[in-house]
């Protein structure tokens, strides 16, 4: 008896685990992304002046270019080079990173193991004989992944997932009361400190367990790519938005000594949908490309692996630039309501 009681409630259990999972995929689901209130606000404008709106320019895709190959290099430590270094804490990191799980490290590793490497070998330089075979070695070696480093940071701005995504097409749009941003912030200014040290050659003060700590940050929030693919997104729905209202006839709207009953309708829908709704979250995701920018920039701009297209969306202090263009498309569509109101003598509040 007492059996099949367990098993019941356990039965019972089950089933109620089972609905609350199908609920909150079903919560999810219903949630509605940004750009939903912007093709809703197109939308009501259209059918309330029976006048077909204008389709959004599709997004194209943002693409890095591969980093050419490192020249070959030569310089190896063999294993009784090895033995003659034991004391060095270089011995070490180098013999772990010559094991298979060495050969296959990712491009972080690489890059931490690089930035290891050129901090242990002065170390190790400074406790042996300037005129020995090995001292010569160490010291190319050195002299090698220090003028290659910034190749290693691009390698991994190319492979690694938590970056190179950030370009990336995404379903994702950055929701009103997004996570992470803060986080993102502190990960980018991580990553942003190590390739500024590696460009002053300040290598011995590069924090190389940053690597991973920022890199963590970003896989955990994925803010960066939410953020550009919204922000984008609101550009081509503003620039589509107003190439549709354009196409409206003020005189038709607001025929003078006549009803304007439908001026007063849009702007109604103008009030409700972009006022209250989309033009504050455009102003939210504009408050964190004002910070994130000045970031992307100095990670990506201008560099081997950069696009041109990528370059013109982090360019500062242009007007193609992600953060100028978002503003300049808002900008634009409101000038067009305020020649409206203007026009029909309607007062917008």
């Amino acid at each position: 008896m007492k059996h099949s009681v367990k098993a019941s409630m356990l039965s019972d259990c089950t089933v109620l685990v089972t609905l609350l999972i199908l609920c909150s995929f079903l919560l999810v689901g219903c949630i509605k992304a940004p750009s939903d209130t912007n093709k809703t606000y197109v939308e009501r404008l259209s059918s309330t002046l029976d006048v077909a709106a204008v389709e959004p320019t599709p997004l194209k895709q943002l693409s890095l270019l591969p980093p050419a190959p490192l020249e070959k290099n030569n310089i190896t430590l063999g294993i009784v080079e090895l033995a003659g270094i034991s004391h060095c804490k270089l011995n070490v990191l180098i013999s772990e990173h010559n094991n298979q799980l060495g050969k296959t490290a990712g491009a972080a590793s690489q890059l931490k193991y690089q930035i290891n490497f050129i901090q242990s070998a002065q170390v190790c330089l400074n406790s042996i004989d300037k005129n020995s075979f090995i001292f010569s070695k160490i010291q190319k070696a050195k002299t090698y992944k220090q003028t290659h480093l910034m190749h290693y940071f691009n390698t991994m701005l190319f492979k690694e997932r938590e970056l190179n995504q950030t370009w990336q097409l995404t379903s994702t749009e950055l929701s009103k009361e997004p996570a992470g941003y803060s986080d993102t912030l502190h990960a980018l200014k991580q990553l942003v400190a190590i390739k500024q040290k590696i460009s002053s050659q300040e290598f011995d003060s590069i924090n190389a367990n940053a690597i991973f700590s920022a890199l963590e940050q970003l896989n955990k929030y994925q803010f960066n790519q939410a953020l550009i693919q919204s922000a984008r997104t609101q550009v081509v729905l503003n620039n589509s938005a107003t190439k549709f209202v354009k196409t409206l006839n003020l005189n038709d709207l607001c025929p003078v000594g006549k009803n304007n009953k439908k001026a007063k309708i849009i702007s109604n829908v103008f009030q409700k949908f972009y006022l209250k709704d989309i033009q504050p979250y455009q102003a939210q995701l504009t408050g964190y490309l004002e910070e994130l920018q000045p970031l992307y920039k100095e990670l990506w701009f201008k560099q081997s692996i950069t696009s041109e297209p990528i370059n013109n969306l982090i360019k500062l202090k242009s007007s193609n630039n992600l953060l100028n263009l978002l503003k300049s498309s808002a900008k634009n569509h409101v000038i067009w309501w305020q020649g409206f109101y203007k026009t029909c003598e309607i007062s917008p509040i």
